[in-house]
This record gives structure tokens, sequence and C-alpha cells, in this order.
């Protein structure tokens, strides 16, 4: 026990020694030091010559894109300016040669009023001819089951004066085609020649908007009515039509005034009054019976209404009156009155392809409602209407169907009633092939008609309405 005192006291005596022996830790060198920082610093330097010189870049990109910002909007200032006084020298130009030309027909007033351009008085001239063949399951006359010349016109166009055209139609024609109500016998099928039209046309007489015609023309009631025979686009008149204006086509002699309507809507609005002889007889018409001597004129009032419903869809709407006398009494023509009442509707609905292509349709409807005063004195009230479709298959192929039905002008209780679908194939403008068939029915003996159509023009034709799509 005392050995180990005695031990442990040595230790202690020890220790401090020890204690102030320990070698402290190494310190890094003043020298190392320093050159990391230089080395960080010439780092710093580095990299602030390289920003400042990506700032120099940016800088120089910045001005070289406003020069050009500059230079391009003073470029275009210049094109404008000179696209402007280009502008300004053309329309400078026109006026002067409107001015030239105005002065120039002025002169020609004055100087040569009678002086005309040897061309232009030679008119344009136009052949039509209507050939039809006809079948039908009922041969009760001289009508049916034919090949014959339906109509060959004489269609003569010219300018009269600046402000007048002058237009005459001269038609021959085979009384041939099946009527609605009556038959004909063989000796009743003869040729005819008729002016079927020959009018003045003035379309510039001082007041705007107006248009006048003067002379004899197709009565303006409807739609239809004012077509030739061949322009139809079916191969007979609607039955309606046949039944209350005439076979083909209501003609008169008169005065037509058309006046195009100023609105606030910029819509087109046009009315048409015609004043005319009230000679039906030569249109063999059912209801206006007058001759060339009547005294009592019809009158005859066409409003329209045609509208854009769309960029290839066009709308048309019309109403028509008409009041004339209908007996050949010499002394109700001198008292002046009016035995016919017509009062007509009609409506033209066409869309256009919009690709421009071939697939174009057209939707066309009339009806007609009349009073009219029979050899008796009494009354006849009557109506009629047909619908028109009509679809574009190929650019020289068309196809349709027509819906008829009306009742007799002069008697309703007879009605008859008709489904005529056809196929139209144009070689070209002036010659065109048809097929249709007809099937009528009522207060008639049922029959069903075949059709073969081919109508050909040579010479200068004037224009299809634009509603005929060819």
């Amino acid at each position: 026990m005392k050995a180990k005192l005695i031990c442990f006291a040595c230790l202690l005596a020890v220790a401090p020694v020890c204690a102030q022996e320990v070698i402290p830790p190494q310190t890094v060198p003043a020298a190392s030091s320093e050159l990391r920082l230089q080395k960080l610093e010439e780092r710093l330097d580095r990299m602030e010559k390289q920003h400042q010189e990506e700032l120099s870049k940016r800088d120089l990109q910045i001005e070289e894109l406003q020069s050009q910002l500059s230079q391009a909007r003073q470029t275009a200032a210049t094109t404008r300016a000179q696209e402007l006084q280009a502008d300004q020298d053309r329309a400078k130009a026109v006026k002067q040669v409107t001015q030239e030309i105005l002065n120039d027909i002025e002169t020609r007033k004055q100087d040569e009023p009678l002086a005309r351009i040897a061309a232009v008085a030679n008119p344009d001239i136009a052949v039509v001819a209507d050939f039809l063949g006809i079948g039908s399951t009922k041969n009760v006359d001289a009508t049916r089951n034919r090949f014959d010349v339906r109509e060959v016109e004489l269609d003569l166009r010219a300018s009269v004066d600046p402000r007048a055209d002058a237009v005459t139609v001269i038609s021959f024609a085979r009384d041939a085609f099946p009527s609605l109500w009556t038959t004909r016998d063989e000796g009743d099928i003869e040729t005819s020649a008729d002016v079927e039209e020959a009018y003045l046309y003035f379309h510039d007489f001082g007041i705007p908007n107006l248009t006048a015609r003067l002379g004899k023309y197709h009565v303006r009631f409807g739609r239809q009515n004012i077509l030739h025979s061949h322009d139809l686009p079916t191969t007979d008149t609607p039955f309606v039509l046949q039944s209350f204006l005439a076979p083909e086509a209501l003609t008169d002699a008169g005065l037509e005034l058309s006046y195009l309507i100023p609105n606030p809507w910029n819509e087109y609005f046009e009315l048409v009054t015609e004043l005319n002889s009230g000679e039906g007889a030569n249109s063999e018409s059912p209801t206006l019976r007058g001759d060339a001597d009547a005294q009592s004129p019809s009158i005859v009032n066409h409003f329209l209404w045609n509208k854009n419903l769309a960029t290839n869809v066009n709308l048309e709407l019309g109403a028509s009156t008409l009041w004339g006398p209908s007996e050949n009494n010499q002394e109700d023509r001198a008292g002046g009155r009016r035995d016919v009442w017509l009062y007509g509707g009609d409506a033209t609905l066409i869309r256009r392809d919009p690709t421009g292509g071939f697939n174009n349709q057209l939707l066309q409807a009339e009806a007609i409602y009349g009073h009219t005063r029979q050899a008796d004195g009494s009354m006849a009230n009557a109506w009629g209407a047909y619908l028109l479709g009509q679809q574009q298959l190929a650019q020289d192929w068309y196809t349709g169907l027509r819906l008829d039905y009306t009742q007799d002008a002069n008697d309703s209780g007879k009605s008859i009633w008709g489904v005529s679908p056809y196929l139209s194939w144009y070689w070209s403008e002036f010659l065109r092939f048809r097929v249709s068939y007809e099937h009528r029915d009522g207060d008639v003996t049922p029959e069903d008609l075949f059709f073969f159509q081919v109508t050909w023009i040579y010479g200068a034709h004037p224009p299809h309405p634009y509603w005929a799509m060819k």
C-alpha cells in the first residue's frame, strides 16, 4: 500500500513538466495567402473584362437594330407617300379623261346630233330555235306524240342613243304544245309570226335610279313571265302562269317605269309600274281577253327586295298586282271597267358553291290569286302556285323538280296538279339538251308526258337571268 502511494506522488510531480513540452499546431505561411488573393483578383479582373466586352457587343447590336428600324420607317413613309401621289395622279388622270369624254359627247350633241359610228348602226343579231319531241299516254289531239320546232326567234338589239337601247324579238311559233284545259285539232296547229317584243329601253334620262321601257314587252308580273320559252328552267310554263296569264308568257304594249328606292339600310328595293293597253288576246291570255282596240288600260305593279343573306346565299322576294279589262264589250271598255284583279307573290333563293365549284342550288316559288269577271257577270275566284327546285350536278349538268297546282282562273271548280322532274345538259352557252317527264292529274284525264328538247342559239344572245345559273 505504501508503494502505491509513492508511485502516485511521483506521477503528480512529473505531469507539469510534460505539459510544458507539448508542441503547438503549425500555422499557414503569409506568402501562401497573398498568392491566393492575387489569383482571386486576377480572376475577377478577367470576368470584369469579359462582361465589359459583352456589354459593348450588346450596345452595338442595339444601335444597329435601332438604325435598321429607323431606316424601315423612313422607307415605309416614302413608299406610302409615293402610293398616295400615284393614287392622286390616277384620280386626276381619270377625272381628266372623263371630262374629255363628257366634253366630246356634248360637242357631238351640238355639232353632229345624228352622226353615228357605222359599227354601232349594226344591231346584235341572234337566232334561237327550240325543237321539241312529245310523247303522251293520252293521244287526244294533234299536240301529242309528235316532233316539231316549237319556236324560232329572231332577236335584234342595238343602241340608238347614248341614253336608249332598242330591242326587237320576232317569233315564229307552232301551236303544238299540249294545253291545260283544251284540246287542239290537226287544223288548229299553225305556224304564226308575231312581234313578241319591240321596245326602247331608256337607261338614263336625267332622273337618278329611274329607267323606262316603251313599246311591247313581257309584262313584269311574277318571276318567270319575263322569260322567253327557251329560257325557262323547265320545258313548259308553270301551270299557274298558264291558267292566269298566258300559255307561254303574257306580253302587252305600254309604258314601264322602274325605280330603285333609296333607303337608309342600303337594301335593294325596286318598284316597277306599267300602264299597258290591256291586250291579252294576242298572248292567248285566259283572263285578259281584250283585243287591240281596248280602251281601258291595265295597270301592273311589281315590287321586289333582293338581299344577300350570306356571301354565297341570295334571296329575292317579289309582290305583283294586275288590274285590267277582261271583256271585249265596247260599253265596258268605254266605261273604264277593270274586270281582272290578279295578286301574286314570288320568292327565289340561290345558294352558290362557296368553293367556286359546281354545287349550286335554286329554290323558287310563285303563287297567284285572282278575281275574274265572267260573261254572265259573275266573279270567279281562283288561285294556283308552283314550287321549283334545281340542283347543279356538274359544270354542264342540272336536274330539278317542279310541283304545280292551279285552279282554272275562270272556273274555280276545276283544278289540275302536276309533277315535273327534268335533266338539262349544256354542251355550251349556245346548245342545250333536256329530257323531262310530266304527270298531270286532277279534274282532267290523268296523263303522262315525256319531252325531249333541244335548244340552239347563234349570234349575240343576251345574258340569262342571274338566277338561271347558266
